[in-house]
């Protein structure tokens, strides 16, 4: 059993010394991360201890944890995070329909731990957890010490693996799917493997192609997709083991950027290779290889005896299906469609090798969100929920918002980080719907909303003279008028050079604010008023004199949306009544973006009102879905409406405190996301 000591005087619950330092020392080790912003001060509760941090062995993880004394006759709970457990000890969650008790697997048969919620996190009680006979853990103020005897690397191995020959990558570079098999005298912990940050090309440099981009604004050079070289990327594994004389003497070659065995099985090292390699320090050992795109290791546990296999191969995805909450199912799978192009290699292929299905696979995350439950709750999280500037990463949003559940949300201008589409929270328009986009919408006792949607604003003089209005507390730039409220944030800013500000105060024109002044950089916007900015349309200027008394009508296209106090826009709309309406010309997507193939996010409503925030990866042999084929997916997932989501690097789905579909060093920072509560009802 577990070890517990309970020192006095260490019930402090002040941060640990300098969480900086470390939160950075832990980013050059490559761990995995919570914000500062998740290390709060807890409430302090005789009874209870929590924290963010643990110390293993030495060496810090932020992983929440909490230690509960209340129940005098029983033992101390020891809990840690589910998630944390999995991507950083190395404990797989097994499929559950019973939220209060998780099934795990870890060097053994399986084992049943039970759950607790405490907002945001759901903690998984060790008291029981037996493989861990000889942990010891003690409560150090906010962070949890646990020490572990190491193990010991008795042998090590690689052979060959087999796949599916469609999900290997179809050119000329060759990248053999291998299976590393480590032969341990105990068990262990290790961290899910971690990409590192940098890439570097294969012996074939790449062809670089003209960069992608949701925005709008932007026009891509050339609309052709270019073929590519891969880039490899690489990753490590750490695990607390330390590795034998013996073996050390026997295999000096592990410690050089070479094949780990000289298995004449293997093709020789080559600069397309998967550079295995091994590094030992401080009684942990760091297993490195490097990877195509697509590709991603998987890490499993054997015992008699016990054994860490680490299988390097492109069709990585292990399905899931835990429900972590009531009303709350995480999945993931390979989601199968049809192939949706027919291009000479596939023809020759299907020609030479007729029994080879015409389909593709998708890596598919995606969270099940019953809204029929009174305690789940939808709502629009910001990056900066005092103004429109600014990014953040999901995982980041979603703790200032203190929510569990979150996806990435709508466009953006990465460049002054500001919102390109409809945000609506608590009826403010915090940045109107542009071109005819796709949406969601949704409020209390409401039916959720998906379509396209327009916002249309006009100006009234007293002569009657009307000025229709572009956009409201937008990003997007066209000729015309646009407005700006105090919901855009205290001051307004110029985005180009070319803008005439009016200042309006209680319906009244008051002043102009040259563009060519000092103080047209910042303008305070009036709280009993709204800022006119003029863009390409000069002449306009004459017709709006100093003392013009305005009237404002504003009305949504569909009507139905009006009454609707929160909605969040991206697009294009994929389905309506489970038929696919795709139509990004539409919505004035340029022809790049429709063409892409790309890691993508969505979200869906199902008949029985079940909401899924949907993550889809690259499949195993090459790039991410088309529109098209993400609209097919998400048919396979039962979806009767759904709207695609920013994508590319802003992709992230989070759940208790961590990424469920990829490591936290390749998230791109995001705007805004929507996120689902679990209140007390």
């Amino acid at each position: 059993m577990f070890k517990i000591s309970d020192e006095k005087g260490m019930l402090n619950f002040n941060l640990i010394h300098k969480p900086k330092k470390i939160i950075l020392l832990l980013s050059i080790l490559g761990l995995s991360l919570l914000p500062i912003s998740a290390l709060a001060e807890p409430k302090t509760d005789p009874n209870r201890q929590q924290g963010n941090t643990i110390e293993i062995n030495g060496n810090l993880i932020n992983i929440p944890w909490h230690i509960d004394k209340s129940n005098s006759k029983s033992k101390i709970a020891v809990k840690i995070s589910d998630i944390g457990l999995m991507q950083n000890l190395g404990i797989d969650l097994l499929d559950s329909n019973n939220s209060s008790q998780q099934p795990i697997q870890w060097f053994s048969d399986q084992s049943t731990l039970s759950a607790e919620y405490i907002n945001p996190y759901r903690y998984l009680d060790l008291s029981n957890f037996t493989e861990s006979s000889q942990w010891q853990i003690k409560p150090e103020g906010s962070k949890l010490k646990i020490t572990i005897p190491p193990s010991t690397i008795q042998s090590l191995r690689i052979e060959p693996l087999s796949v599916d020959s469609s999900n290997l990558p179809q050119n000329d570079i060759t990248f053999s799917p291998q299976r590393i098999i480590i032969e341990l005298d105990k068990p262990t912990i290790w961290q899910q493997p971690n990409p590192e940050i940098k890439k570097r090309s294969p012996s074939i440099p790449p062809q670089p192609s003209p960069p992608l981009t949701d925005d709008p604004t932007t026009r891509n050079q050339n609309n052709s997709p270019q073929p590519v070289t891969p880039v490899l990327q690489d990753w490590s594994l750490t695990l607390e083991a330390k590795i034998t004389p013996k073996l050390l003497s026997d295999s000096p070659e592990f410690f050089k950027p070479s094949i780990l065995t000289k298995s004449p099985n293997l093709i020789p090292p080559n600069p397309n290779s998967t550079h295995l390699q091994l590094e030992s320090k401080n009684n942990q050992t760091q297993v490195k290889f490097s990877l195509p795109p697509g590709w991603r290791p998987v890490v499993t546990t054997l015992n008699s005896p016990y054994r860490l296999i680490i299988e390097i191969k492109p069709d990585f995805l292990t399905p899931k299906n835990i429900l972590w909450q009531p009303g709350i199912r995480w999945r993931q799978d390979y989601i199968k469609i049809p192939k949706t192009e027919a291009s000479l290699g596939s023809l020759l292929n299907q020609i030479l090798k007729p029994s080879q299905p015409s389909v593709d696979q998708f890596p598919v995350y995606w969270l099940e969100i019953n809204i029929n439950q009174p305690e789940i709750k939808l709502t629009p999280i910001l990056s900066n929920p005092n103004a429109r500037q600014g990014t953040s990463t999901l995982l980041n949003i979603a703790q200032q918002a203190k929510v569990p559940v979150a996806i990435n949300g709508g466009f953006f201008n990465r460049n002054n980080q500001l919102p390109l589409g409809a945000i609506r929270f608590h009826n403010n328009w915090l940045s109107s719907p542009i071109l005819n986009r796709g949406v969601i919408a949704w409020g209390k006792d409401k039916p959720i909303l998906m379509n396209r949607l327009i916002l249309k604003e006009t100006l009234t003089t007293a002569s009657g003279q009307t000025f229709p209005l572009q956009y409201l507390n937008s990003a997007y730039v066209e000729a015309g008028i646009s407005r700006y409220t105090s919901d855009w944030g205290k001051s307004y800013s110029p985005i180009n050079q070319q803008e005439h500000i009016i200042v309006v105060e209680n319906n009244q024109i008051t002043r102009y604010i040259e563009s060519n002044k000092p103080e047209s950089s910042v303008v305070n916007i009036p709280t009993q008023g709204y800022l006119l900015v003029v863009r390409g349309r000069p002449e306009l200027l004459k017709l709006l004199p100093v003392g013009t008394r305005l009237q404002l009508q504003s009305q949504t296209e569909p009507k139905e949306f009006q009454n609707y106090p929160n909605i969040l826009g991206a697009g294009p709309l994929l389905m309506q009544n489970r038929q696919i309406v795709l139509d990004a010309a539409q919505e004035r997507f340029n022809p790049a973006f429709q063409q892409q193939k790309a890691i993508r996010s969505a979200i869906a409503i199902t008949n029985n009102n079940t909401l899924l925030l949907v993550a889809v990866h690259n499949r195993p042999n090459g790039s991410g879905p088309s529109l098209a084929e993400l609209a097919q997916i998400l048919q396979k997932l039962g979806a009767a409406t759904a709207l695609n989501l920013d994508g590319g690097s802003s992709t992230s789905l989070y759940l208790g405190g961590y990424y469920l579909d990829r490591p936290f060093s390749t998230v791109a920072p995001v705007h805004n996301g929507l996120g689902i509560a679990i209140t007390d009802h």
